[in-house]
């Protein structure tokens, strides 16, 4: 279960330092990857140019990760997620990563679920 926190963390520096490393040592070359917004990559060529993408507007300022829920093929894994674009515009949220895994400690399905920041309480 370690190699696979291992995984992940490392998945999260990339982002975090806006260096893509060899992406065949995280993902499966089939994976499909889901962000909250309902897009949709398939396949490490996709979320590579996403990554880079993504990176030329925008910069990751923190992604902690909780603790890992493990079972079987299946990971969770609770995060704080701020970012900020080239205006200046920050955005922030919960989420929670649903990782299944092959036989080889990579990640061959990831999806992201997310509670928008800062929480607010209607009826309080």
């Amino acid at each position: 279960m370690r190699q696979r926190e291992e995984i992940i963390k490392a998945w999260l520096d990339m982002w975090l330092g806006q260096e893509l490393l060899p992406l065949e040592a995280v993902f499966t070359p089939d994976v499909h990857y889901y962000e909250f917004q309902g897009r949709e990559y398939e396949g490490i060529d996709q979320i590579r140019r996403w990554f880079e993408t993504w990176n030329s507007e925008n910069r990751v300022v923190k992604w902690e990760v909780g603790r890992f829920v493990h079972d079987q093929d299946l990971t969770l894994v609770p995060f704080y997620f701020q970012n900020v674009n080239k205006e200046g515009e920050k955005r922030e949220y919960e989420g929670v990563y649903l990782v299944e895994w092959d036989g080889d400690h990579r990640i061959q399905k990831l999806q992201e679920f997310y509670c928008k920041l800062p929480h607010y309480k209607p009826y309080a």
